[in-house]
């Protein structure tokens, strides 16, 4: 396993040997990183392996737990973070099942899993389980110093009856010699020797109790104390359940799927406040363009390709995933130029409105925050769009779907290239040698596709990186590969080629030869006063022109 922060991740396989029994668990559920999060896949993806050691179905497991499948299939797919009796039963489960015992390692790991997923998913569901952990710890240590009291008592008791048995010989040793000292002179020296030898033993005998009774006040002083300390945890923990039982729960604001093609239409509600909030957001917004910009900012701050090759968000830790919400509410504030509102939120149209930042389509909803205006984002990578919205948390809001309003119900995200490259092709880049050249052999790799500006910042490791592709366009002209980015494209080469014309985020590449006969009628471009179009890959190498300026 490898170390990735404080917890291993788990690789499927490695946690428990392979189930060999009669059938394999089939879960309702895929497991889906980016959407959970990575302390959730974690612990998911060891609950699954624990619970292949059943060899059964998930139905036949709900049917013999007090958990039904649904809830299962949430717990074994990260949606829901099971309570720690369920893990504890999985584990015992799969003990009886298999005839073996997991190891003390592996037991330790998956508690350790479930308690860092439950402290990101539910912090105060997290407090108390740490309190029933202190106290199961508290009540085993007092009962091993119980046991460990009660063999030093009996230790204490056995050696006051040997003394006392040493005491009684050494006084029937004495009366039989005062009785026979004339009569048995030459006895005499026997029985000395018998006497010293079971004084010796009483003495002894005298500093083991002594020894004994110290260390039973001792164990009795730290049972006492250990008694004291089960008492004050379970004292703590009864009054934090009861204070959890009284306070309200979190709910949730719910989305249906986005619908593409769906434009985003005017607020034609009754709630004034949450008119004058959208109205605003795109009046200062230029109807969504500064919001997208700021949100794309953002994101890109948290990945930060350019220090650390990351390109998505399914690769951030969940202590990155969980700054982004106020990451995003401070670009946007600085975009649209709002003052500073509650806690993660703005101030706009004179409204408080609260900034909640997801990767599905759930947001939490805090006692505290009923009927407040929420601005909701949603970055879905697996689909590869992301949506922003405005939502008043009103009770039928948090009961089931959420009426939001959509600024904008789908906005692309940009292709994941690397992503979809092979493992060969992903090496080859990987491989070839420093950022420049590994650049090189991504426009070599990926040609007459956009290439999105993130992904060029986690090759060369910088935020300057126009400068780097003009540069490996230089480079690679000979090959015949010509790289362009926007004001290339303004220059219409990208257009007359039919090719896409990339944006102020994109590159493209293109290997271009001489225009022959048997290309046929494919569009075509002249450069040094000869036309050249796309090449094909059977199409040899040409070098491009000199002195033409492509960008």
């Amino acid at each position: 396993m490898e170390q990735d922060g404080s917890q291993p991740e788990i690789v499927v396989g490695e946690l428990v040997r392979p189930h060999e029994g009669p059938r394999a668990m089939v879960f309702q559920k895929d497991l889906d990183r980016a959407a959970v999060g990575e302390e959730r896949y974690q612990l998911a993806l060891a609950l699954r392996e624990l619970a292949q050691r059943l060899g059964i179905s998930l139905t036949r497991y709900a049917a013999r737990v007090t958990w039904d499948r649904s809830s299962l299939s949430r717990f074994f797919s990260g949606i829901a973070v099971p309570p720690a009796d369920f893990v504890e039963q999985l584990i015992a489960d799969g003990d009886r099942a298999l005839g073996a015992e997991l190891t003390p390692a592996v037991c330790e790991l998956v508690r350790g899993l479930h308690r860092t997923a439950l402290t990101v998913a539910n912090p105060r569901g997290a407090q108390l389980q740490r309190l029933r952990d202190e106290l199961a710890d508290a009540e085993r240590q007092n009962g091993l110093l119980q046991q460990e009291q009660r063999l030093l008592r009996d230790m204490v008791i056995t050696a006051n009856q040997q003394i006392e048995d040493r005491d009684a010989r050494i006084r029937a040793v004495e009366a039989s010699a005062a009785a026979d000292r004339i009569t048995h002179r030459a006895e005499l020296t026997e029985r000395s020797d018998d006497f010293e030898s079971l004084r010796a033993e009483r003495d002894q005998l005298r500093a083991l109790l002594e020894k004994l009774t110290c260390e039973l006040a001792d164990t009795e002083s730290r049972a006492a104390e250990a008694e004291r300390r089960c008492t004050e945890l379970e004292n703590r923990l009864e009054a934090a359940e009861e204070a959890a039982d009284d306070e309200p729960e979190e709910q949730l604001l719910r989305a249906d799927a986005p619908v593409a093609g769906i434009a985003a239409v005017p607020y034609d509600g009754d709630d004034a406040d949450l008119r004058r909030v959208i109205g605003d957001l795109l009046a200062r917004g230029r109807n969504g363009e500064y919001i997208v910009s700021a949100v794309t900012q953002a994101v890109e701050q948290v990945i930060d390709p350019a220090r650390t090759g990351r390109v998505r968000l399914d690769q951030l830790s969940a202590v990155e995933l969980a700054s982004l919400t106020a990451i995003v509410t401070i670009h946007l504030q600085h975009a649209l130029r709002f003052s500073d509102g509650p806690a993660s939120g703005l101030v706009v149209a004179g409204q408080q409105v609260r900034v909640r930042f997801a990767l599905a389509p759930v947001w939490t909803v805090a006692p505290g925050e009923s009927n407040d205006i929420f601005l909701l984002v949603e970055v879905n990578e697996k689909g590869g769009w992301w949506r922003i919205g405005v939502v008043r948390a009103t009770p039928e809001n948090t009961a089931g779907r959420s009426d939001i309003h959509w600024l904008d119900h789908r906005i692309d995200l940009p292709a994941d290239l690397l992503g979809a490259m092979t493992a060969e092709e992903r090496r080859a880049i990987g491989s070839a040698g420093s950022p420049g050249r590994q650049l090189d052999q991504l426009f070599r790799t990926v040609q007459l596709r956009p290439i999105d500006r993130r992904v060029v910042t986690a090759v060369v490791r910088t935020e300057f990186v126009l400068r780097r592709v003009i540069e490996a366009g230089d480079r690679l002209a000979p090959e015949g590969i010509v790289v362009l980015d926007y004001r290339g494209a303004r220059n219409g080469l990208a257009s007359a080629l039919r090719l896409p014309v990339p944006s102020r985020r994109e590159f493209l590449a293109a290997r271009l030869v001489r225009l022959r006969p048997d290309h046929g009628a494919v569009p075509s471009v002249v450069l040094a006063g000869e036309q050249w179009c796309v090449a094909r890959p059977e199409d040899p190498v040409e070098p491009l022109p000199q002195g033409i300026d492509f960008h």
